[in-house]
């Protein structure tokens, strides 16, 4: 089977948007968030995984681990910055989830749970995609639930025609406050840039509102994700 795989460079590129350019006000919200992480580890350690969409129950031709453990900003760089992203092909995805949680359905942690997903123009995804790991790994989105007792488990983004959906998972998929306070601060540290003009380029849907959950949790399907939170193309 064709996996891309993540090639050891040693280099640190700019992840730039499509024009090549690095705006103003993204480069502002990297050097603060970089700035907070650099001398320390992660909070967290994460796991990188890509899913391929295929008719399969069986885990090891469908998903699998990219880098099994990142613990500090420089390990995400060297494992995004070599990834080759041009090669993930359509419906597609790939997943940056906590460490010891799988990003699929019947993981015991996703199964209460559900996530934010954005259709996001294939012109801005990688930016796009790029602040949510930030944010994500950065405790950014974390902070915001922790009142609510809420976890934020991990991000993915998966490939369609002419957009990339991209997604953040929460634990609780039954708590509006939680839900709600995500939203806002994803649609506040986002760069101006990049925020989504309509409401109607994203939302909010708990996983056991998808068809298959049932057979996915209870063993009689193989195994499900955020890249079938929108059956379009």
């Amino acid at each position: 089977m064709d996996k891309p795989k993540i090639l050891s460079t040693g280099l640190e590129p700019v992840a730039e948007d499509g024009s090549g350019r690095i705006t103003a006000s993204r480069k502002t919200l990297h050097q603060n968030i970089l700035g907070k992480l650099r001398p320390l580890p992660l909070q967290y350690h994460w796991t990188v995984w890509y899913e391929k969409h295929l008719e399969s129950s069986n885990y090891d031709e469908r998903l699998y681990i990219l880098h099994e453990d990142v613990a500090d900003i420089g390990t995400f760089y060297r494992v995004y910055n070599n990834y080759p992203w041009q090669k993930v092909k359509l419906r597609d995805t790939v997943h940056i989830f906590r460490k010891g949680t799988k990003p699929v359905w019947e993981d015991p942690e996703n199964q209460k749970g559900g996530c934010w997903t954005f259709r996001v123009p294939k012109t801005q995804s990688q930016a796009f995609f790029h602040e949510v790991a930030i944010l994500c790994m950065a405790n950014e989105f974390q902070a915001a639930l922790e009142a609510e007792h809420d976890h934020v488990l991990g991000i993915s983004t998966s490939v369609r025609f002419n957009s990339h959906l991209i997604s953040i998972w929460n634990k609780s998929g039954s708590n509006p406050k939680a839900i709600k306070a995500l939203e806002d601060t994803v649609l506040e540290r986002l760069s101006a840039d990049l925020r989504p003009l309509s409401t109607r380029s994203y939302f909010y849907k708990r996983h056991d509102e998808h068809e298959g959950f049932k057979a996915a949790v209870e063993g009689k399907g193989g195994p499900t994700s955020s890249g079938e939170c929108d059956n379009r193309p």
